[in-house]
């Protein structure tokens, strides 16, 4: 009996986190994974899945061999830059690059680099570029979760697509946040179980 308490705690932390963590965004949301994982989130409730592959960056600096997602713009391109992140001693740890859209008779296409200083292994951790694209901002990566970005006017990543612009989820570091909270709930289920239940 004790078992089946433990597992049942264990279920409803992990509903209870995956209803949290699956929230409809309001904007359009990429999120971007140093593993190659990406995915974009529309607002009605849809979800692209966004992976990413290594090539090229033909942008200045850029690597022989970065990660890349291929975004598909309706009709204006998301506006060209990088957009640095800074960990908490200061040193830059990523940087999302929005390249050049290119044109060809099935739309626009533009890629979008994800480089990481962290040499963990993983396929965005490749180095970062020799050169910044002239529009570049710095914000400070997130220590506890994905990093969300969400471009102004003229910025980076910016699109004139959506009415609302768009955002970006930028998980650079392990997701502890997450993790807590599956395991706080997982706690408070398996206290809330023992207390209802009687004893064997």
């Amino acid at each position: 009996m004790k078992i089946s308490r433990i597992v049942l705690a264990v279920l409803f932390a992990l509903a209870a986190s995956a209803n949290t963590l699956r929230a409809v965004p309001s904007l359009p949301t990429f999120s971007f994974h140093e593993n190659g994982q990406g995915k974009l989130e529309l607002p009605i409730g849809v979800v692209i899945p966004f992976p990413g592959a290594l090539t090229t960056d033909p942008g200045p600096g850029g690597l022989l061999s970065a990660l890349a997602f291929t975004a598909h713009p309706q009709v204006n391109p998301l506006v060209v830059g990088d957009v640095v992140l800074l960990d908490a001693s200061g040193h830059v740890s990523d940087i999302l690059r929005f390249d050049e859209a290119t044109s060809s008779a099935s739309g626009l296409t533009q890629l979008i680099f994800f480089y990481s200083n962290d040499h963990g292994g993983l396929l965005a951790d490749t180095g970062l570029p020799s050169l910044m694209l002239s529009n570049t901002i710095t914000i400070q990566e997130n220590p506890s979760g994905p990093t969300v970005y969400i471009p102004a006017a003229g910025q980076p990543g910016l699109s004139t697509d959506s009415p609302l612009g768009d955002s970006f989820r930028i998980f650079s570091t392990p997701d502890t946040g997450s993790t807590f909270l599956m395991l706080g709930s997982a706690i408070a289920g398996f206290v809330f179980l023992r207390w209802k239940m009687p004893a064997v």
